[in-house]
């Protein structure tokens, strides 16, 4: 058995399972499924900081009496992210248990997610503006507490529907009325739950789970946990696994937590506290395969070029299966060398320039189909230096495939000329 087959074996057979079932877990499947629904609010939300940070002096001065209006619709939407996270949890989780147990109604366990969730802030009352709820620890810092608390209230539910401790109808009443009186008992223990935590109780819960997790966003957000983050996505692709999706699985809230640490720190003023965010790889690191298509484009090899011209596009845009399927990258042990290590010395060279200072770190999620020179410059609010690292990057990675794409060019050369 050779190297790159062992390898392969090893990958496949001990890595990529516990990984992939890490993914699959319902908990952590809610989870990514809550964050890929709020996408296009949180891009929205990055529109608005886009709008109210975009470093053009005349720019600021055009906007500057209505700023504060653009930062306050980041604040209605970023700054509100945990509600539609616990409203999301709510509703994956309970579908999730639906599929066994028909009993358990998704919009039941919505309700029972949010509202656990929201008793959590007690609601205050000012005289100019009557009531209102403290929004400090809605947005992405509410994430983790949005979390705990819509898992333990959904598994309340389930256990209560499984176990038939529910107010029953008779026969004959619309399931709609039904489903709401089945839910009226589990809603009632589920809230006087997490309202005897935070009132009678006086125990903070949202605090302490942020103070909980702190640690893990913290060790999260470090150069080698994304380093190694970065390894296992290039390890999984190149045995034919989605691996950015298993990784995404596990590092979006901690992704999400930089991103609205980052924004709160640009409206601030201030040094935007995380590099190695998700808009810094998306911007810097996963340069598409663009640099290996124009290689293809350039072949002998009529297969290749045909194959170059068609990933042409889908590359521009970071679609990257055509040339990864077609080439192919996938277990092509060649190539091995320049998808893995190739990638990580562009993580860590891009980290060092922004460590550096040299270019700012991102702080506005742009969808990851934006080339990423674009990206960086908006994602950095206009920073040229920004654009000018993305597109070195590609060129970087250019050079990079070069010696290696050369290999295995040569040996199809040798298979189309015989086959001639």
């Amino acid at each position: 058995m050779s190297f790159m087959d062992g390898l392969t074996n090893v990958v496949e057979n001990r890595i990529a399972p516990p990984l992939i079932k890490i993914s699959k877990n319902r908990y952590i499947d809610s989870i990514q499924k809550s964050f890929i629904a709020l996408m296009p609010i949180i891009i929205i939300a990055s529109f608005f900081v886009l709008i109210a940070s975009f470093p053009v002096p005349a720019w600021q001065k055009l906007i500057e009496p209505v700023s504060s209006q653009f930062w306050g619709a980041n604040s209605a939407t970023m700054g509100l992210l945990s509600i539609g996270l616990a409203l999301g949890i709510g509703y994956f989780l309970s579908s999730y248990y639906k599929q066994t147990d028909n009993k358990v109604d998704p919009f039941s366990g919505t309700i029972i997610s949010l509202f656990g969730f929201l008793i959590l802030f007690p609601v205050g009352v000012n005289e100019k503006i009557g009531a209102y709820l403290p929004a400090n620890n809605l947005g992405s810092t509410g994430m983790f507490a949005a979390i705990v608390v819509g898992i333990i209230s959904i598994e309340i539910y389930r256990f209560m529907i499984k176990k038939n401790i529910t107010i029953k109808m008779p026969d004959g009443v619309p399931p709609m009325v039904a489903n709401a009186f089945s839910s009226l008992l589990p809603i009632f223990v589920t809230i006087m739950l997490w309202w005897t935590i935070r009132y009678p109780m006086q125990i903070d819960l949202v605090g302490l789970i942020m103070e909980g997790f702190a640690p893990i966003v913290a060790g999260g957000a470090s150069f080698i946990a994304q380093f190694v983050a970065m390894f296992i996505d290039r390890l999984l692709w190149f045995v034919g696994i989605h691996g950015t999706n298993v990784v995404t699985s596990v590092m979006q809230p901690i992704w999400l937590d930089m991103l609205g640490s980052n924004v709160a720190a640009a409206q601030a003023g201030q040094e935007i506290p995380y590099i190695a965010s998700e808009q810094f790889l998306n911007y810097f690191v996963r340069v598409s395969m663009l640099p290996l298509v124009i290689l293809m484009l350039m072949s002998a090899v009529k297969r290749y070029k045909t194959l170059g011209k068609l990933a042409l596009f889908p590359s521009i845009f970071n679609i990257a299966e055509p040339v990864l399927f077609g080439l192919p990258v996938i277990l092509n042990p060649i190539l091995f060398i320049p998808w893995i290590f190739g990638y990580l010395f562009i993580f860590a060279f891009s980290y060092a320039v922004i460590a550096a200072g040299f270019v700012p770190a991102p702080y506005i999620l742009l969808p990851w189909t934006i080339p990423g020179p674009i990206g960086a410059f908006l994602g950095t609010g206009g920073s040229l230096a920004a654009a000018g690292l993305s597109t070195l990057n590609y060129v970087l990675m250019f050079f990079i495939w070069l010696p290696f794409y050369k290999i295995v060019e040569r040996q199809a050369l040798k298979e189309q000329n015989i086959n001639q």
